[in-house]
């Protein structure tokens, strides 16, 4: 299992972009985060249904306890000039055990912003903020990533940030996924 040294919330990185912020989760997150999780323009391609308020809250907690477990996770996205919720992006470690055979247990990097957000570069400039973090830490910073087969903007945006077609997997019940890996070759446990 790949970690870093584990971080207390105080030593939760914030990380500024020209446009954005990104930085710990907060209790306020909630509200923005349940909101973009209802609409279905959003989750059509994260498996396709509105998540619960347990399973935001839950969220919302996992986001900052992965720092201190793992060393690494999501942040939250907020604009710079208005400081309104965009969304979140960042690593976890997903134990994808449904995949056969199941992925290594390495940072997944993962993103994920409000609709009135999309076309704007948003992703592409939070994920590369979070790579450049990633890297300072580890210059060999393994990660991979799982895309809906169907989600051409995700898959755009996962090239521009130096990922790679791994290959295709089965994934839920009838589906299929793609694997992206990134600075790295794969190796299935």
């Amino acid at each position: 299992m790949y970690k870093l040294p584990g971080r207390s919330l105080a030593e939760i990185p914030g990380i500024e972009t020209e446009r954005l912020r990104l930085r710990a989760s907060r209790v306020e997150d909630f509200d923005g985060l349940f909101a973009m999780w209802q609409d279905p323009a959003y989750y059509r391609f994260i498996g396709n249904r509105k998540r619960s308020s347990g399973e935001i809250w839950q969220s919302v907690q996992r986001n900052v306890g992965a720092w201190a477990l793992l060393g690494y996770g999501y942040l939250t996205i907020e604009d710079r000039e208005t400081g309104a919720f965009v969304g979140e992006c960042g690593f976890m470690l997903s134990r994808r055990g449904e995949f056969s055979p199941p992925l290594p247990l390495m940072p997944e990097a993962g993103w994920g912003i409000a609709p009135a957000y999309w076309g704007k570069g948003i992703v592409k400039e939070a994920m590369r903020a979070m790579f450049d973090w990633a890297e300072a830490q580890d210059p060999d910073f393994p990660c991979h990533c799982i895309i809906d087969t169907d989600h051409a903007a995700s898959t755009k945006i996962a090239e521009n940030l130096g990922f790679s077609l791994h290959g295709t997997v089965p994934y839920g019940e009838d589906g299929e996924i793609n694997v992206f890996v990134r600075k790295m070759t794969l190796q299935v446990d």
